[in-house]
């Protein structure tokens, strides 16, 4: 009988509630003095280790830390070398899955060539202790002063200030400093964010910390003294503050839905809010067609939370949803739940003076079978009745952004809009009608719907920029609607013609 071999963990066995992670390169004039001035109690605190990781130097770095704890008789330290280069950010990555595999509750990052003072790490153990923190900072920005008397140059404090203040208004927040090196995470906080998609370069710092932001982490901040000396500053200035902005206004245009990025995706649940207030939606237009039809019973296919289906309700429409998941209580009259994706629509379409389709069929991975099973499935016990009023809206794939994005080599997708990323159909104008058509659905009515600036930024300007884009998509409704609303009835289907067809024997000669 052969016997498996056994699998090794590639990770080094550490033990302790708290991991001291040394990134180092070229360090070797530095890391013993950094070592000798770490406090002795921890080196003695078994709840406390210390892990060196060298990113691939050709200096004897390594090889002076393990003799620094070999001299000094120390068992909670651990020295690595990268065989390969990985980077700032990509050496940060190796240290923090080691923290979360090897069961560590708190990871602190102090930098092996002496800009930050050792001395300080009781200081943000004890802050992560007491406030419960996510994420914990080290601000050398709490004076300017005290950053100039420490050695940091006139041009790096106004960088500091001025990208610290662009982040502030992009975020929301209120920070001293993005910027310190000298930081702590618990390992709760890196095991809920894809820490790994990040950037290898410098800006990892920036990126990680607007994924804290992104899950409502708990950051505390601390003064800590500033110390510039003799160590090799290896940041590229300017383009780091270029990656920093970009990453930044990265993170803001994801939390409005106008891009995504792997970095936030899926990090919180989707927040659905109410569009039918804002005057261009597709919801509020879907409304208006309603308000004229004057329909008394109505069935909402993928009703969602049930925003549109409770004004429905408001005009004295008896509304019945459907939905793969509950509503929220109260918004409609009846509720059947459904994944339309998967299964047969558990109501007649024929039963109901109007139907509504909102936003559904570009989730749908076979949209055209969809339409013909809404005609063809229904019973149509008596007579064939009047068709019902269906109310459909779908992105709009040919929307001029899109196209502007992809004329520059773009294709980014997001969380909500033209591209959300659980889109598997879309349609331009000519495309939907023509599908519609195709699957036996007279179309008395197209409405192109304009970006919904409004729900983005309900503000005067979002409302102006609303009446600017509803004159451009009522214009040329193929190149500027962000959305297509149509207004049609479906043909009777196949189950209704079988039934009410006149029947005549045929007689041989």
């Amino acid at each position: 009988m052969t016997r498996p071999t056994p699998t090794i963990s590639p990770f080094p066995q550490l033990t302790g509630r708290v991991l001291v992670f040394i990134v180092s390169y070229e360090a070797q004039r530095h890391i013993a003095s950094v070592l000798d001035r770490i406090p002795k109690q921890l080196w003695a605190d078994p709840d406390v280790h210390f892990l060196v990781i060298d990113d691939a130097s050709s200096d004897a770095g390594p090889g002076i830390a393990a003799d620094w704890g070999r001299e000094h008789g120390v068992g909670n330290l651990t020295v690595l070398r990268n065989p390969i280069n990985q980077g700032y950010g990509g050496n940060q990555k190796l240290g923090y899955r080691i923290a979360c595999e090897a069961g560590f509750e708190f990871v602190v990052l102090l930098h092996g060539d002496g800009q930050y003072a050792p001395e300080m790490l009781p200081k943000f153990i004890d802050t992560w202790k007491e406030q419960q923190a996510d994420v914990v900072l080290g601000s050398r920005m709490h004076s300017i002063q005290s950053a100039r008397s420490g050695g940091m140059r006139w041009h790096k404090v106004i960088g500091n200030r001025v990208l610290t203040t662009i982040q502030n208004k992009l975020t929301g927040r209120n920070l001293g400093e993005y910027h310190t090196g000298y930081r702590g995470y618990s390992t709760a906080f890196l095991k809920s964010v894809p820490f790994e998609v990040n950037t290898n370069e410098f800006h990892f710092d920036t990126e990680i910390l607007l994924q804290a932001f992104h899950v409502d982490a708990k950051v505390v901040e601390f003064p800590i003294p500033t110390h510039y000396g003799d160590e090799i500053c290896r940041v590229p200035h300017l383009a780091y503050a270029a990656n920093v902005v970009r990453s930044t206004l990265g993170y803001k245009l994801h939390t409005m839905g106008m891009m995504c990025s792997l970095k936030y995706r899926h990090l919180q649940p989707l927040r659905y809010r109410s569009k039918t207030s804002a005057m261009y939606t597709s919801h509020r237009l879907a409304l208006n067609e309603l308000e004229r039809a004057k329909p008394k019973s109505l069935l909402d296919l993928g009703c969602g939370p049930g925003f549109v289906a409770e004004e429905c309700e408001k005009l004295g429409i008896r509304v019945t949803g459907v939905d793969a998941y509950d509503p929220l209580p109260g918004k409609m009259s009846e509720f059947r739940k459904s994944d339309l994706d998967r299964d047969d629509v558990p109501a007649d379409m024929f039963d109901y003076d109007a139907v509504l389709l909102l936003d559904v069929i570009e989730h749908l991975a076979d949209p055209e079978r969809f339409l013909l099973n809404l005609r063809n499935h229904s019973e149509a016990k008596n007579s064939v009745r009047k068709s019902p009023l269906l109310i459909l809206s779908t992105p709009n794939i040919a929307f001029a952004g899109i196209r502007v994005n992809l004329l520059l080599g773009r294709f980014s997708y997001a969380e909500r809009g033209i591209l959300d990323i659980t889109h598997k159909r879309l349609f331009t104008r000519r495309t939907l009608l023509r599908t519609l058509r195709d699957c036996g659905y007279r179309v008395e009515k197209f409405i192109p719907v304009p970006v919904p600036f409004e729900v983005v930024m309900p503000t005067y300007t979002g409302r102006l920029l609303g009446r600017i884009t509803n004159v451009l998509a009522n214009i040329w409704p193929a190149m500027f609607a962000f959305q297509s609303l149509v207004v049609c009835r479906p043909m009777p289907g196949i189950h209704q013609l079988l039934t009410q067809s006149e029947r005549h024997l045929a007689r041989s000669a």
